[in-house]
């Protein structure tokens, strides 16, 4: 058959793009055209649903590190309010969450206890909520009461928020703690609402990562929820691959050896030297007395050890300087990992 149309096909052809119509066209090579031969390997695909409204933007290795800090935060701050609230208080992370920033607004009720704060030097915000039922239960410790559960739901009044805002100085000073082997933070609170609809951290479609953690206590439990938007995270979110994540905790930070070395220049221990050893028999102490003189295994210019804490550490020389005895170290004793004395 000719590759040519006839005018009457091409009539009948404009007719159906016209109408929408093509049932009823035919191609000029309809009945010579080869087969389609399918494969079982596509017969067998499935199509997977994304919606792009909502397009993951932290990959699972990236979750899963979010998930071991924030569990490592968990255990940290439950001791923290243990001590703080003087009743034993359980922590634990329910999930990390990825999803957009209306759906978290969402799902906050109307009146809450929402804590906005920026962590120097990232660029942004985040929002650190806390359940109201949970608030009231830690301010009724804190002024004395048993900490028994209770049903209003009501804004706090001021004295309640000062009380509140140290209890969230603390939990940042601890999430500042867990993300140091990411990189130095600063986290600092920057507003207070108790209206979810006042909070504009991001726009309602931005990602944002939540993380959710269940506070168990005596009389009661509660939630707590910490909002990290994207665009928040989005500078240090390749340090958050469990390989960077790893060897950043086998390496020191500058800070954590400046906290280390303040600790340890505060701490007292006790520094002694062994002159030298002898051996005497019961009799020969017993006959002892005044001006007598015990010659010992050390000559007088020999190297003396030097013990701290009760472990030998130095070898060094006695002398005087002023009027105090003294001892000048002259090398440190290398000893083994594990060795005990």
């Amino acid at each position: 058959m000719s590759d040519i149309l006839s005018q009457d096909e091409v009539d009948a052809l404009l007719s159906d793009v016209s109408t929408g119509d093509f049932s009823q066209v035919e191609t000029p090579d309809d009945s010579a055209s080869s087969p389609v031969i399918m494969d079982d390997e596509d017969s067998e695909k499935t199509v997977k649903l994304y919606d792009f409204r909502r397009p993951d933007r932290v990959s699972k290795d990236q979750m899963r590190t979010l998930q071991n800090l924030h569990e490592n935060y968990a255990r940290l701050f439950s001791t923290t309010l243990t001590s703080y609230l003087r009743t034993l208080v359980e922590i634990e992370l329910i999930s990390v969450d990825q999803l957009t920033y209306s759906e978290f607004m969402m799902s906050i009720s109307n009146p809450s206890c929402i804590y906005i704060f920026e962590i120097e030097p990232l660029d942004g915000s985040a929002i650190f909520e806390v359940n109201p039922s949970l608030v009231f239960f830690m301010v009724d410790r804190l002024f004395g009461g048993q900490g028994n559960p209770t049903e209003q739901n009501r804004e706090l009044t001021e004295i309640e928020r000062s009380v509140l805002n140290k209890i969230i100085e603390r939990a940042l000073r601890d999430l500042k703690e867990v993300w140091e082997h990411i990189g130095i933070f600063s986290p600092k609170i920057q507003g207070y609402e108790t209206n979810p609809q006042f909070v504009q951290v991001a726009p309602p479609g931005e990602t944002v990562i939540l993380i959710s953690l269940e506070v168990r206590l005596k009389n009661g439990s509660g939630l707590i929820s910490i909002c990290l938007p994207f665009m928040l995270l989005e500078s240090v979110i390749g340090k958050l691959s469990g390989e960077s994540w790893i060897s950043s905790r086998l390496t020191t930070t500058q800070e954590t050896r400046s906290q280390i070395e303040k600790e340890i220049s505060n701490t007292e221990t006790t520094v002694s030297t062994i002159v030298g050893d002898l051996q005497l028999t019961i009799r020969d102490l017993l006959q002892l007395k005044n001006g007598d003189v015990l010659v010992l295994d050390k000559l007088a210019n020999s190297d003396l050890l030097v013990k701290v804490g009760g472990k030998p550490n130095f070898l060094g020389k006695v002398g005087v300087v002023g009027n105090n005895k003294s001892i000048q170290i002259n090398s440190i004793i290398e000893r083994e990992v594990g060795e005990d004395e």
